[in-house]
């Protein structure tokens, strides 16, 4: 039987509760509070440091230094120390949980993974399977089929495909805790006090509801499922073993906690506490049971509660305990340990009420984490488990900073105007001479004639000496904190910052003390941190295709430095090659994504996709607008020959119009013609027969329709006589038959 099987089987033995033992945690519980009170007492003169740094923080002075300045000087306080801790903060902060998906640790396998004999097995059988498929169509596997080292590489990728997916569990466990807003609270804490305390991860079950269809009713139903419980503990409720410098070497730590009523009620309904015994005492303490301690009351004056005196009525006190509990110490509160194991230590988590009774007494929840605890510091003290936090390095440079300004104030209040020496025996009685004001006229009398009654006092200002002295602490404050004022943006307009590229200097030898205060974060914080999430998910999450044998690793540090050499190399090698010459064998776009990613800047880069759709884009407008302009030019050709087509069959259109017009005018003459000659042969109607026969001659043909004309005027037509111009025409009887005689009628009426 292995040693961790004994261990656990002792302990679990140790802590069993078959009902007999109440009396003897009882016991144990007075003695743990005993243990309490004495950590409580070493712990004073650390807290007596925190009420100082909390003071200096929130600009307040220390008492007995407003009992020294007393009621009539200034009283101003420079808050120096709260920008320095808010710029480390925030510098701190960007390279913990830097923008995009990159994390600052990462879970990968070891560099020969373990798995059970079962995955290798079944490992082994898929590769055979695959070889079996490969030889049946056809392909050649090299012999042997299936070698040791074909099995070690699938078992690594496969131990890496887990990995990956035990990463991504971890990442959204930590999203759903709100994990970077916690870790907010412990680094602001471990730069203001100089430690931070992380609490985690524990096991937390959670009841969430719903809806189910039953019956074709959808029905609410409960539920219960474990998660993470990740916390951010406050040093004021911190307890430790300070007889140690580490959490390592610690015997045990106490958290105590301020509950309501309702709060302790509900610690009741879990399952790992003894209800019978809370329940019992919430009986008998109905209004509470929380002793004010020295802490609270300072707290309280520092902050806006200072004149709420009942804030602890209807509040219960729990001391949390985790540590060892010796063989000794369970025999000696009347448990049964052999004497063979007497000597052992079983780690244990026990809470206890403020009269000792124990409601809880449990093992460690996980398996392989003994502490829940982990602790940043931003500068650890080697003789003591707390560190020393900013407010603390530059105490005696704020101390310095607030003299100097208050004495330039006290300073500048004095010479702001004239100190007045009265003689009152040389005024006048009626004359009062406390008040100065302007044009003011002093009375006095006879006496000493040569002896002034009021005189001047000019005092000498000693502003810019005391004005000196105040930036001269100021700069040692940024020398001693390692957190100089360009960190905060500030304008360096002289000296190495004077330069963008001196600026890059200094801000380089700046982040020497981020990188250290990242590693410790590394080392305090996320090594153990994320082991413990580990560890967590490897007993109680239900997916077993996420589980292997995992090596968790911390990159906030190493991943900085990379980054920060890797973008100052990349922008010397930019500007080395800025050149014609060099130009045509560089790949820009590559060059200049990668500067973007050295200084996170990845985002506002276009990807190559990106790039390729609009040069594709591009390329298709400028297709489009070549076939526009084709069609245009088309279109202007195809209206070009539209018109000149068009004009050529106006012109067509006119040459026809100017031959019918011309045709017109022809048989416009012609009828004008044929009119005269009407005309004449009416007037001698023996021409007519000669026009006739004229025509005939040219080829004309009689068209006149059958009557004729000359059948008009109802009379029958005659036989026309062929003209004889040889004959001599014969005289007409009367003038009338003349003129009928030459319109071929031979008789025409009167009427």
């Amino acid at each position: 039987m292995s040693d961790d099987i004994q261990y656990e089987m002792a302990s679990r033995e140790a802590f069993r509760d078959n009902g007999t033992t109440t009396s003897v945690m009882s016991a144990l519980g007075v003695k743990l509070l005993r243990e309490f009170s004495t950590a409580e007492q070493d712990r004073e003169a650390t807290e007596l440091r925190w009420l100082q740094d909390l003071r200096q923080f929130k600009g307040q002075y220390d008492p007995e230094v407003l009992a020294a300045i007393g009621p009539k000087r200034s009283r101003a306080f420079v808050r120096k120390t709260r920008v320095k801790v808010k710029t480390a903060n925030s510098r701190v902060e960007d390279l913990l949980f830097p923008a995009g998906s990159e994390k600052n640790w990462e879970v990968d396998t070891t560099p020969v993974p373990t798995v059970s004999d079962d995955v290798r097995k079944g490992v082994i059988k898929q590769l055979q399977q695959m070889a079996q498929q490969a030889a049946q169509q056809g392909q050649k596997m090299p012999a042997p089929y299936i070698s040791k080292k074909m099995v070690d590489d699938a078992v690594l990728k496969l131990c890496k495909e887990a990995a990956k997916g035990m990463a991504k569990v971890i990442d959204d466990q930590l999203s759903e805790v709100r994990y970077k807003q916690i870790c907010k609270k412990v680094v602001n804490s471990g730069h203001l006090f100089g430690t931070g305390i992380l609490k985690g991860p524990l096991v937390e079950r959670r009841i969430r509801s719903k809806f189910v269809q039953e019956k074709g009713k959808w029905v609410e139903k409960s539920e219960s499922y474990v998660v993470p419980f990740v916390d951010f503990v406050p040093l004021w409720r911190f307890y430790p073993d300070m007889g140690a410098d580490s959490l390592d070497n610690c015997r045990y730590i106490y958290e105590r906690h301020q509950m309501t009523h309702t709060d302790l009620a509900e610690l009741a309904q879990r399952k790992s506490f003894r209800k019978d015994i809370i329940v019992e005492y919430l009986r008998s303490h109905p209004n509470g049971e929380c002793t004010v301690k020295f802490i609270d009351g300072e707290l309280k004056s520092i902050g806006d509660r200072q004149s709420k005196q009942g804030d602890n009525d209807g509040r219960y006190e729990v001391l949390e305990r985790w540590g060892y509990v010796s063989g000794e110490d369970l025999r000696s509160a009347g448990l049964e340990v052999a004497d063979d194991r007497s000597h052992e230590s079983f780690f244990s988590n026990i809470w206890m009420l403020p009269n000792g009774e124990v409601v809880k007494a449990v093992l460690q929840p996980i398996n392989g984490v003994t502490w829940p605890y982990h602790v940043y510091y931003f500068d650890k003290d080697e003789t003591s488990f707390f560190g020393e936090g900013l407010a603390s390095v530059m105490r005696d440079d704020q101390t310095m900073m607030n003299a100097a300004t208050r004495l330039m104030l006290d300073n500048g209040a004095i010479t702001s105007g004239a100190m007045i020496e009265v003689a009152t025996g040389l005024l006048s009685s009626m004359e009062e001479g406390t008040e100065i004001e302007p044009w003011k006229v002093f009375l006095r009398n006879s006496t000493s004639p040569g002896t002034p009654a009021v005189r001047a006092i000019e005092l000498p200002s000693r502003l810019g000496d005391l004005s000196g002295l105040a930036d001269r602490f100021e700069n040692n404050a940024d020398e001693v904190s390692a957190i100089p004022r360009y960190m905060t943006g500030e304008n360096v307009a002289s000296g190495a910052g004077g330069t963008a590229s001196g600026m890059s200097m200094l801000m380089g030898a700046a982040n020497i003390m981020i990188k250290d205060l990242v590693s410790n974060w590394d080392e305090g914080i996320t090594r153990s941190f994320i082991t413990g999430m580990y560890r967590w998910n490897m007993q109680f999450h239900p997916d077993a295709a996420i589980k292997g044998d995992f090596d968790v690793k911390a990159r906030g540090s190493s991943s900085l430095v990379a980054r920060e050499v890797r973008a100052q190399q990349l922008d010397a090698f930019s500007l080395a090659v800025a050149n014609p010459m060099d130009a045509p064998f560089i790949k820009r776009d590559h060059l200049l994504r990668q500067r973007a990613e050295a200084h996170e800047l990845s985002d506002v880069i276009k990807t190559e996709e990106e790039v390729m759709a609009e040069q594709n884009n591009e390329q298709a407008a400028q297709q489009q607008q070549i076939q526009q302009a084709q069609m245009q030019l088309t279109m202007a050709e195809l209206q070009q020959k539209v018109a000149l087509l068009t004009a050529q069959a106006a012109k067509a259109m006119a040459e026809v119009e100017l031959v019918k017009a011309r045709a017109t005018e022809t048989k416009v003459g012609s009828v004008f013609a044929a009119l005269q000659a009407g005309g004449a042969a009416t007037q001698n109607p023996h021409v007519a027969p000669a026009g006739d026969e004229i025509l005939r001659s040219a080829g004309w043909a009689d068209a006149t329709p059958n009557p004729s004309i000359a059948q008009i005027s109802g009379q029958p037509v005659q036989e026309r006589p062929v003209f004889d111009p040889t004959k001599e025409l014969d005289k007409p009887d009367s003038g009338r038959v003349g003129l009928n005689a030459g319109m071929e009628t031979a008789v025409m009426n009167d009427n």
